[in-house]
């Protein structure tokens, strides 16, 4: 039988080609899907609540930024830095656990709260307009529906804790009175001054000798009868030196170590020689004094109360969380990064352990008495920083073992708000 037929050598040589190709092609196609499926992959299961890998890694660069902006020392940013990933994943557990209790109670919040609760963000950040609000959120690079549904969050956390916690917290006062008797000494008020100063300028314009010279004047027309606010009147509208300026009651440690020196040992109503500190002489005048004092019981009930209160909130809700996860289906399978993390659950369970130990200013405890922390809520947690200036969002809070504040990530405040007013002179 004749004919003519094609040699098998270049079909099945060019095959394998073929199949190469192919397979590129393929692997092209499906790098977006497996991305997505490596993305999407349960990091960690509570009852029907679930995180993902790409929940966990937005998790862990919000708490990155947080770290970045507070203000403490590079050892402890480093340390913290160095945990992110079990501090990331510790929190997504703890939300978990209080998001699935959430839903088994049923809270559900309104739009009305979420509105209540911007409103509130607005005003403990000095955001006086939606322009201001666009900007800082802007800033924080998120979107108001971002932000709503992280308030959301927080305010079902809050009210979980609320129902189940709150009433767990409850305070003796014979044991805030025993306590009292006990720490008698970590109540004690420094000695104090009133003072009130006038300062010649630096930046006069006026010499040296001639600086010395006004502020012997001035200060001779104080010990003549006059007040200090009189005796600098035209010099201050010259711009030679300061309007009197009120620093109201100091203690040891808030002047400057010249103007301490001179001032602290004066009697009531007596001014100060010249003193050479910041911005120019310092010609200080002592209005008042208080001598060194353990303040009565009934001055500072309150603030041992809320403290106490405080730490017993910390305590209950470290035995809450236990609980939760007892009585929790968990299925957790932690990035290798965050594989430590039970070591800052356990912390939490530390807080438990921790017995009667108030922590109560120095200072003077009576002057502002802390509120004792509302129900569902206490005091920001260690992880919080405050807005430094006006227009700055705050961080929004990882679920931690107390009611995490209503705020947003740290921004930079817009630049149209001012800067905040330097301190006065001598502080």
């Amino acid at each position: 039988m004749s004919g003519i037929y094609r040699s098998p050598t270049k079909v099945l040589t060019a095959m394998p080609r073929k199949l190469a190709s192919l397979t590129l092609l393929l692997s092209f196609a499906l790098a977006p899907a497996l991305g997505a499926e490596v993305l999407n992959r349960v990091v960690l299961r509570v009852n029907d609540q679930i995180a993902t890998l790409y929940d966990y890694q937005q998790h862990r660069e919000e708490l990155v930024r947080d770290i970045l902006h507070r203000e403490q020392d590079a050892g402890e940013r480093q340390r913290l830095l160095g945990q992110a990933g079990e501090l990331a994943y510790a929190d997504l557990y703890r939300e978990l656990l209080l998001q699935s209790r959430a839903d088994q109670l049923g809270v559900e919040v309104t739009e009305a709260q979420v509105d209540t609760a911007i409103t509130q963000l607005k005003q403990s950040n000095n955001i006086k307009s939606d322009d201001e609000f666009k900007v800082a959120l802007a800033q924080a690079g998120m979107t108001v529906a971002q932000l709503r549904a992280q308030l959301r969050k927080q305010l079902r956390v809050q009210e979980v804790r609320g129902r189940d916690v709150q009433g767990r917290v409850k305070v003796d006062e014979e044991d805030l009175r025993r306590y009292y008797r006990r720490n008698l000494e970590q109540f004690r008020q420094p000695e104090q001054l009133q003072l009130r100063e006038v300062v010649v300028l630096d930046d006069s314009g006026l010499s040296a000798a001639d600086r010395q010279r006004l502020a012997a004047e001035i200060r001779a027309k104080v010990q003549g009868g006059a007040s200090l606010t009189d005796a600098a009147a035209d010099t201050a509208k010259k711009g030679t030196t300061s309007n009197a300026v009120d620093l109201n009651w100091v203690s040891p440690g808030d002047l400057d170590k010249n103007l301490e020196a001179a001032v602290w040992k004066l009697p009531k109503g007596s001014i100060s020689e010249p003193v050479q500190a910041r911005g120019g002489l310092h010609v200080v005048q002592v209005l008042d004094r208080r001598e060194s004092r353990v303040p009565s019981f009934a001055e500072v009930q309150e603030v041992i109360k809320a403290r106490e209160q405080e730490r017993r909130f910390r305590q209950e809700t470290a035995k809450y969380m236990v609980e939760l996860e007892k009585k929790a289906l968990i299925v957790a399978n932690p990035p290798a990064e965050a594989a430590n993390y039970h070591r800052q659950l356990a912390a939490d369970t530390d807080v438990s352990d921790q017995g009667g130990s108030l922590s109560i200013p120095s200072g003077n405890p009576a002057a502002a008495p802390a509120k004792a922390p509302a129900p569902g809520t206490t005091p920001s947690t260690a992880t919080s920083i405050e807005p430094t200036a006006p227009g700055t969002l705050t961080n929004p809070k990882p679920v931690n073992t107390t009611p995490p504040p209503i705020a947003a990530p740290p921004v930079t405040p817009p630049t149209t708000n001012p800067p905040p007013s330097p301190p006065p002179p001598g502080m």
